[in-house]
Formats: structure tokens, C-alpha cells, sequence
């Protein structure tokens, strides 16, 4: 999983120079009337474009296939592909190919299900190779006849494969995180990983939920098939969020907040938040990473909003080390064997003195409200507009709080009773900004 840039502002230019592949850069490319960039060179398959959907005919081709050199996929930014098809096919394979920028073929192989009675949406990960970076131009999407890679079968009679949408996901970002409410790709944790040996992975194993959310339509699901008297497993973010505006030190405070809910009490599951982070400069000993532990949160029947804030590292200990980026994870602990425990919707927010300066004269509430307001935890945001991010300034100026991301709830526990700015940024390049209290 690659470490992306912490700005995400997407803007599309379309002039009268840029032709059909430009304006099909990174799809979706739906197949309706039209095979849009997509062709099948290189074999004797043939792709016809239908209303609804593309046909792929095996003709018998060893390979059949779909191929462009037109992508224009910014494979910085996007890690995952999703392909729906319906294959009328004995074929049980899928392979993914693209050309690195040496020109090298790499490729990534799927199980399908043969002989389909529906259209199927399959999620690929080309991000986990290493060379999937910069733009990628060239794709092939290349069908086999098994896991053994054996060329394809042409049966049954008329053997094809319908085609019907090619799509590359666009990883979110808010807070400190990438994908916090796990939405990023349809039934698979995307870039959160699970971390730990194979006596812990298998004690809880980690999975997307597509029937227990809080927020938007899937959680992560941790199962207790054992329970651990040791470390558990952890499930990570895998995405290391650069400092804004800079490093900053130990005396900051990150406040974690989810959703979570478990299936039973029995034994008391428990979650906790941890981060790890970059020592950019004044380390202890021969350190270069710190990690930091939150407190244990026990989980509820319902679902159940919680939160925690700490110290970024250890007070005194670490008083001269400053970060430069951090990543998030969770670990669960206890609870009964068969118990499942769900987690969404993660906000997260750094707070401190030492995150910039800003003016805090004027005022623009044209566009946004906040409520409730005084506020004693969370404050919600009203908006037409979509944010990209918040900022919260006390009255000497200092940046207290800063949060990336689209979400429209700040956490505001950690502040000290008072007056402040809130200072929101949209898509659009405007920006917003009211007087919150705290009490």
C-alpha cells in the first residue's frame, strides 16, 4: 500500500485539446454502446459493444482479453479496480495486467465463478505491487481456464464473457486516515491491514462487514475465535499522514473517535486506539519510530459512539521529540469465543499549540452552521457545500485543532472551555469560518 500525499483536491480540466482518451482518463468505463478505449487486440476473441454491456467472445482464443494503452490511471492516488462481469464460461480465472514505467507486464490474478447466471463485481488490489506508481497507461484484462493459469476453455458452445463495468476507486481521506468509515471498496478492507503472527490472525480474524454499520453500508468486523492472553492482532491503516503544517511535538494531543458495537458482553471486549509516528528530530535514545497506546474502550450491544484523547507520546519522557507523520490502528482484546465486534465511522482531529498561527479577525459564516453550539464533545457541521478540511483557532491565534477529510463532525473534548474559531475549507477553494464555544 503506498503513502499518498496528504492534499486531495481533485480537479478535472477539460479543454478542446484533450481527445476521447483524456476524457475517459480513469474510467468509469461503463461499456454502454460503445467499447470505449477498450479492445481485443493480441487474440482471436472479439469484443462487440451492446446497450447494456460489452460481449467478449472466446473465438477460441488461449487468452482472451480486453487491452487499452489509453488508461491514464494516476496509480498514486488509486489502489484498487472493480470489474463486473458475467462470465458464460467453464473459465475460472481472472487476470489483471499492466505495464510498470519500465514497460514490464505485472499482474495480479482473480477466482471468478463459471457459468454465471448474473453479473458479479470482482475488487483487484494492484496497489500491493510495488511498481504500480505514477500513470499507468496500459491494461489487460486477460481470462484463464483455472488457478493453475492454464489457457482458456472455449466452453461451453459460444463461450463469452459480458462486460459491464470497469471501475478504479478513489481512495477518501479524513482526519488523519484514509477510508475511515470503510467504504472505500465493496466488501474488502481496502488499506486497513491486519498485523500480527499466525496464532494471533487466526485468533481474530479481521474482515468488512456488509450487514453491521453505523455509518454508510459496511464496518470492519473482528471475530473471537480465540481469545488471547497475550498481545492480539491489530488492524492498521496502513496510510501515513504527513503533519500539517509541520512536526510538532509530544505535547500535542490526537482525539480518536468511533462507532463500535459487539454481538455479546461476555468477557469484556475491549478496543483501543494506537498510533505510530516518525521521529523527526530530537529522539530519545537510538529511536527513529514512537508508538503510543490509547485507553481501552469496552463495547456495548448498540452501537455506541466513543472516544479517547492522549497526549501523542509519553509527557517528560519524550519532551524533545517532534513527529513528522503518524499512522492509526486498533487492537481488540477479550470477550468470548464467537463474538463479533464492529467498528465505523473514525474521526480524528490533532490538537495543540504548536500546529501554526492564524488571523483570527475576521469572520465568513456565509456558508456553514455548527451545532450544538456551546458544545461539550462533538459539533456538527451544516453545509451545502463539501469540506475538505476544518480548522479550529483559540484567541491568541494558535491552530488548536486540525482535521482533514470531508467529514461534517469535529471533536471538540479535548478543547479547554472558551471561545473559538472554526475555520472550514471547501471543495470549491472557499472558506468558511464562525465563532464556536467550548464549555
Amino acid at each position: 500500500m503506498h503513502n499518498h500525499m496528504r492534499n486531495f483536491y481533485f480537479f478535472t480540466f477539460l479543454t478542446m485539446m484533450l481527445g476521447l482518451s483524456e476524457v475517459m482518463a480513469q474510467g468509469p468505463w461503463t461499456f454502454t454502446n460503445d467499447n470505449e478505449i477498450w479492445a481485443s487486440t493480441g487474440t482471436t476473441a472479439n469484443i462487440a459493444a451492446g446497450a447494456a454491456y460489452s460481449t467478449l467472445t472466446i473465438n477460441g482464443a488461449g487468452n482472451p482479453q480486453i487491452v487499452t494503452t489509453q488508461a491514464n490511471v494516476n496509480a498514486d492516488l488509486i489502489d484498487h479496480v472493480s470489474i463486473t462481469i458475467q462470465n458464460n464460461s467453464d473459465n475460472l480465472r481472472m487476470r489483471f495486467i499492466f505495464k510498470d514505467a519500465t514497460g514490464t507486464s505485472r499482474y495480479v490474478d482473480t477466482d471468478i465463478t463459471a457459468n454465471d447466471s448474473e453479473f458479479k463485481t470482482y475488487t483487484i488490489n494492484p496497489g500491493k505491487i510495488s511498481s504500480w506508481i505514477g500513470t499507468i497507461n496500459s491494461i489487460t484484462i486477460q481470462f484463464k481456464a483455472d488457478s493453475d493459469n492454464n489457457v482458456a476453455v472455449d466452453t461451453p458452445a459460444n463461450a463469452n464473457f459480458y462486460i459491464d463495468d470497469i471501475t478504479m476507486l478513489t481512495p477518501s481521506y479524513s482526519g488523519i486516515l484514509q477510508n475511515s468509515s470503510f467504504e472505500d471498496v465493496p466488501g474488502d478492507l481496502a488499506n486497513w491491514s491486519p498485523n500480527g503472527n499466525t496464532t494471533q490472525l487466526a485468533s481474530t480474524p479481521m474482515a468488512i462487514s456488509t450487514t453491521e454499520f453505523s455509518d454508510g453500508n459496511q464496518s470492519a468486523e473482528f471475530t473471537i475465535n480465540s481469545v488471547l492472553t497475550g498481545n492480539p492482532p491489530q488492524l492498521w491503516n496502513s496510510y501515513s499522514w504527513s503533519m500539517d503544517p509541520g512536526p510538532v511535538d509530544n505535547s500535542s494531543k490526537l482525539t480518536v473517535t468511533w462507532d463500535m458495537k459487539a454481538t455479546s458482553l461476555a468477557g469484556d471486549p475491549k478496543v483501543s486506539p494506537r498510533w505510530k509516528m516518525n521521529i523527526s528530530s530530537g529522539a530519545v535514545g537510538d529511536a527513529t519510530q514512537r508508538a503510543t497506546y490509547g485507553a481501552w474502550k469496552s463495547a456495548t450491544t448498540q452501537w455506541t459512539t466513543v472516544t479517547n484523547t492522549k497526549e501523542l507520546s509519553t509527557p517528560t519522557t519524550y519532551d524533545d521529540e517532534f513527529y513528522d507523520n503518524i499512522e492509526l490502528g486498533f487492537t481488540l482484546k477479550n470477550g468470548a469465543v464467537g463474538t463479533k465486534l464492529y467498528i465505523d465511522n473514525i474521526i480524528t482531529t490533532i490538537t495543540g499549540t504548536t500546529l501554526g498561527y492564524e488571523d483570527v479577525s475576521e469572520i465568513n459564516p456565509s456558508t456553514i452552521k455548527a451545532f450544538p453550539n456551546p458544545s461539550t464533545s462533538l459539533l456538527n457541521i451544516e453545509t451545502s457545500d463539501e469540506i475538505v478540511g476544518m480548522r479550529v483557532i483559540n484567541m491568541l491565534g494558535q491552530i488548536v485543532i486540525i482535521q482533514k477529510g470531508s467529514s461534517k463532525r469535529l471533536t471538540t473534548s479535548s478543547l479547554n472551555t472558551g471561545l473559538y474559531i472554526l475555520k472550514v475549507t471547501h471543495k470549491n477553494e472557499n472558506e468558511s469560518s464562525i465563532q464556536i464555544i467550548k464549555k
